[in-house]
């Protein structure tokens, strides 16, 4: 009902029923369009002065008003292209926005991972390293005991040459 109110008026199309006019008279649709015209007029009529008595329907400027009518439906039309263009964009951008969240958390968990995995990597050789450690402690500990045994062995031998000794020359002399 609006729209077909609305399109004669905005692109100057003939309302239903005018393209048919007949010298008849009036017909239903073009009183219709009559009175809804009367409607409109009082929107872009300019107001009266107090006192001065208001404008007839004969005064109105329907040209200028079907004018304001299109250049204010054309505003309208480039503002909608416009927020539309811009929807577009905002998507775009949100999906890339998505995109590069979805990566970047596709990297933090790869990050998670191998920084996961390089601490077990030290755990085993921070462990590693103690044992070591505990061998090396347990064979210098081996290489004392072995040392101290072999500083025995040295005096002990030492004591048995000295003795061997004495009993040869105790042979040999007599």
């Amino acid at each position: 009902m609006i729209a077909q109110t609305v399109d004669p008026l905005l692109f100057d199309n003939p309302a239903p029923g005018e393209a048919g006019r007949s010298a008849a008279g009036p017909s239903l649709a073009e009183t219709s369009a009559a009175t809804q015209q009367q409607k409109v007029v009082p929107l872009f009529a300019e107001q009266d002065a107090p006192g001065s008595g208001s404008r007839n329907s004969e005064e109105a400027d329907w040209p200028g008003a079907i004018q304001l009518v299109r250049d204010v439906g054309a505003r309208v039309r480039r503002a909608r292209d416009l927020a539309h263009d811009l929807t577009k964009q905002s998507q775009v951008l949100i999906q890339r926005s998505i995109t590069d969240a979805e990566a970047a958390e596709e990297r933090a968990r790869v990050a998670e991972a191998a920084a996961q995995s390089a601490m077990r990597r030290a755990a085993r050789a921070e462990k590693a390293a103690r044992l070591a450690h505990e061998r090396a402690r347990s064979a210098e500990e081996q290489m004392e005991a072995a040392r101290a045994k072999e500083a025995e062995a040295r005096l002990w031998l030492g004591r048995l040459y000295s003795c061997l000794r004495s009993e040869f020359d105790s042979l040999t002399f007599e």
